[in-house]
């Protein structure tokens, strides 16, 4: 029997290996690897340990919601008179900062 930290560390082809061995596990070859380690503690009877996975959010410091979301409207005040104008390097720029700012605006309301 693999150990907890072992299962964790498992690419899912070994984990749908170990699945096999439980006749209670239906369908392995389709379940990701969070569901079939859950599964292989299922049938084994044991409790299911919490899997944390993903990127760690950093803090925005600094940052106000309210002065990015003015300095977008200005942007895209910029890229309509960019658009009648038809300067296609400024529009794209103009659209690369607006969409960084966006991203920063979610940074900053997901820290708060």
């Amino acid at each position: 029997m693999t150990e907890e930290k072992d299962l964790t560390k498992l690419t899912a082809i070994k984990l749908r290996e170990i699945a096999k061995e439980y006749p209670e596990i239906q369908g392995a070859h389709a379940m990701k690897k969070e569901a079939l380690i859950a599964a292989i503690y299922r049938a084994r009877g044991e409790p299911i340990p919490v899997i944390k996975r993903g990127k760690k959010k950093k803090k925005v410091e600094g940052k106000d919601i309210g002065k990015l979301k003015k300095e977008i409207r200005e942007l895209k005040a910029e890229l309509a008179k960019a658009v009648e104008t038809k300067d296609k390097s400024l529009m794209k720029k103009l659209r690369k900062s607006i969409k960084r700012l966006k991203r920063e605006t979610r940074k900053v309301a997901s820290t708060r």
